[in-house]
């Protein structure tokens, strides 16, 4: 078997239609992989640092994604259409 013949592993889980429907609504075709993929790399490193009390925190709601201090900093708000400012010209 040659080494670009093996099946790469797969996470498998199970969600709800409604988390189907919304995220066959909100990621855009093609990209749940890759977007699944950086959230994997993005878990371990969080694991690896804090072990169980992420898992703890996730698990209790006491961490969500959006408390995450990167998302604020990567996301600035979007100028309202029909404004003019520097950033929308």
């Amino acid at each position: 078997m040659m080494p670009d013949d093996r099946q790469r592993p797969r996470l498998s889980i199970e969600i709800t239609e409604e988390q189907n429907r919304d995220l066959m609504r909100l990621i855009p075709w093609g990209a749940k992989n890759s977007l699944f993929s950086a959230i994997v790399d993005d878990v371990i490193e969080l694991l690896e640092h804090n072990g169980p009390m992420i898992i703890a925190m996730v698990l209790t709601k006491k961490l969500r994604v959006t408390d995450m201090k990167s998302i604020s900093e990567a996301i600035k708000p979007l100028p309202k259409k029909g404004k003019k400012n520097v950033n929308n010209i």
